[in-house]
């Protein structure tokens, strides 16, 4: 990693690790919006740290949804995971999307998980 990249791969990584799930959850949803100008931008600036993003993807989705409040919709945070895993998903982390798909409160939470584990399911393993 050259010097200049590494100031924002800092940032990422502590809005990532923030203990504010707010912060965690706009991280998810920067590296999906990253990943998907990977098209037009020639890569993902974000890509080294594709393994954190996952884990912390997974680490939601192993907990229940948030509850619903005045700022945020019911399951805001499994949402942000399971968008991230529609990129990132692999096939160790279906198990854990289909509990979530079989659980899922809302339309949207059972839409994201179904794609991510498609992703998971097309993956093969090891990659």
């Amino acid at each position: 990693m050259n010097p200049d990249e590494a100031i924002p791969l800092q940032a990422f990584g502590a809005l990532l690790h923030s203990q504010n799930l707010g912060m965690v959850c706009r991280a998810l949803n920067m590296y999906q919006v990253a990943a998907a100008y990977t098209q037009v931008s020639g890569g993902n600036p974000l890509e080294p740290m594709a393994d954190e993003v996952r884990q912390v993807a997974r680490g939601i989705l192993a907990r229940p949804p948030v509850e619903a409040d005045a700022d945020v919709p019911a399951g805001f945070d499994h949402v942000s995971a399971l968008n991230v895993l529609t990129i990132l998903a692999e096939p160790n982390d279906l198990d854990l999307i289909t509990g979530v798909l079989d659980h899922a409160a809302t339309d949207q939470v059972r839409a994201v998980a179904s794609l991510a584990a498609d992703t998971a399911r097309r993956k093969p393993p090891g990659t």
